[in-house]
């Protein structure tokens, strides 16, 4: 549905995907941008399930790793609804503060782990909130790479592309323990 991205989504097209009426999409979403605001929503609300999946661990590298391979199997599963939530330009969509807020629940779960972590002295280098922005900024990047086809020669969901991610990790979580 998102072929050619986001700004190429039109509520005509999504009706005829749908096999309904423009009619009915208008009156459902109220139109093109209420359409892509319940995109987004849906899109932020499978990531943070995707989270919410990873049991809690009292191993700060095992539970980190599963939470960023979370992230990747959302990237992966679903590659056009990870656009529209996290490279969508402005000028195509904005999301609204509680559309905001829906999606920062996804980083909420990292960030209550590595509180945890922090409480139990596994973590020294840093806060559990710039932790868990240095480890979205870090899993964004590799997702992004991976759905481009160049982290790694298998493609997309590649065994290559996961060691790399696994390595990635590992060493991120490595200078998260590091004392300051």
């Amino acid at each position: 549905m998102l072929r050619g991205g986001v700004g190429r989504v039109t509520v005509r097209g999504v009706a005829e995907l749908a096999g309904t009426t423009t009619r009915a999409v208008y009156v459902r979403f109220g139109g093109r941008e209420g359409l892509l605001r319940a995109l987004y929503r849906d899109a932020a609300m499978q990531m943070t399930g995707h989270h919410h999946a990873v049991p809690e661990s009292d191993d700060m590298l095992a539970e980190v790793t599963a939470l960023a391979l979370a992230y990747r199997s959302g990237a992966l599963s679903r590659p056009n609804a990870y656009a529209l939530l996290m490279s969508t330009p402005p000028e195509v969509f904005e999301p609204g503060p509680d559309d905001r807020a829906i999606s920062l629940e996804s980083l909420e779960r990292v960030v209550r782990a590595l509180r945890r972590f922090a409480s139990s002295g596994q973590l020294a280098a840093c806060s559990p909130e710039e932790a868990g922005l240095q480890l979205w900024s870090l899993v964004h990047g590799l997702a992004s790479l991976e759905l481009r086809g160049v982290l790694g020669s298998g493609g997309p969901g590649g065994p290559q592309a996961e060691a790399v991610w696994r390595s990635a990790i590992a060493t991120h979580v490595a200078g998260l323990g590091a004392t300051r």
